[in-house]
């Protein structure tokens, strides 16, 4: 495997102390990135609880001066895009530059929280297009003195977005999902593509079709990210001795390949700080 870096998804569910303490550990710990989801009201959660994703990322760039900080990954059905511009312009200025901007279409398991909040569930395909509008227009205002953009979804006229994002080129984009539409996407846009609990054959089928897009394309392989997320279930024991660490190691070899390079752990909220410890020692190991 390539030089794996690796990061996890913070404990969300109404304590902003705690999700703030797991991030001041995990960039103790080394940890490259930690992630905040993008749900109003999760529907795995019975009680609906949650904070929200780019408040509790503003929170955690306050507390923090290393560790990366991204949405895994934002739904673009919640916000104007000439707005998340913004947002994410002012994050990555509070970060120092440490921001990565995950996005994503969502899917028909957030259909009914999309519909309480009172927000469209649109079809696959007019999501996908507003996937690439979103794409689009979150360059031109990161990277343009003032950014115009006429599409078939959003519109902006001399949109001007200052300050622009610390980092030197622009914030990193991951687009994360696992139909071949979004991997379509992916290959056109992104600088990093992240699956969610995808087993190794699957992991495989889907990398080997964004290969050959990246070909068709033009696009060099190394020039993408590929990450792998999902729930560690060694990791929800909250021990950090060699036996965890190595049936941690044996969830993610299962589960991914030479291809990735990038590892997001998702412990259960009230996981202790040695479950973090452990995933840390394990992704060392295959490292």
């Amino acid at each position: 495997m390539p030089d794996i870096k690796f990061g996890c998804q913070l404990p969300q569910d109404s304590d902003p102390d705690h999700a703030i303490e797991t991030a001041v550990k995990c960039e103790q710990l080394g940890y490259d990135s930690v992630w905040a989801y993008d749900h109003l009201s999760p529907y795995w959660l019975r009680s609906g609880r949650a904070l929200e994703c780019w408040t509790l990322l503003a929170a955690v760039a306050a507390r923090t001066s290393r560790i990366k900080i991204g949405s895994l990954v934002t739904n673009i059905n919640f916000r104007n895009p000439a707005l998340l511009a913004k947002m994410t312009s002012s994050l990555d200025n509070i970060s120092d530059g440490r921001l990565i901007v995950g996005l994503g279409v969502g899917d028909r398991l957030s259909q009914s929280e999309l519909h309480r909040y009172g927000y469209e569930f649109r079809p696959l395909n007019e999501r996908i297009n507003r996937l690439r509008e979103v794409t689009q227009i979150l360059k031109s205002m990161w990277t343009n003195d003032e950014a115009s953009f006429k599409g078939n979804h959003f519109r902006i006229s001399h949109a001007h977005n200052y300050p622009k994002p610390g980092q030197k080129r622009r914030p990193p984009i991951w687009i994360g999902g696992r139909h071949r539409k979004v991997l379509d996407v992916v290959a056109e846009m992104a600088d990093g593509w992240n699956c969610w609990g995808l087993n190794k054959l699957e992991l495989a089928q889907r990398e080997a079709y964004l290969k050959s897009k990246c070909v068709e394309l033009g696009r060099k392989q190394n020039s993408l990210v590929k990450s792998w997320a999902g729930n560690l279930v060694a990791g929800s024991k909250g021990e950090s001795n060699s036996t965890v660490i190595d049936e941690i190691r044996g969830e993610l070899l299962r589960n991914t390949n030479g291809e990735t390079d990038y590892f997001i752990a998702s412990f259960n909220t009230r996981a202790s700080p040695k479950a973090y410890e452990a995933f840390a020692e394990a992704v060392k190991l295959i490292g």
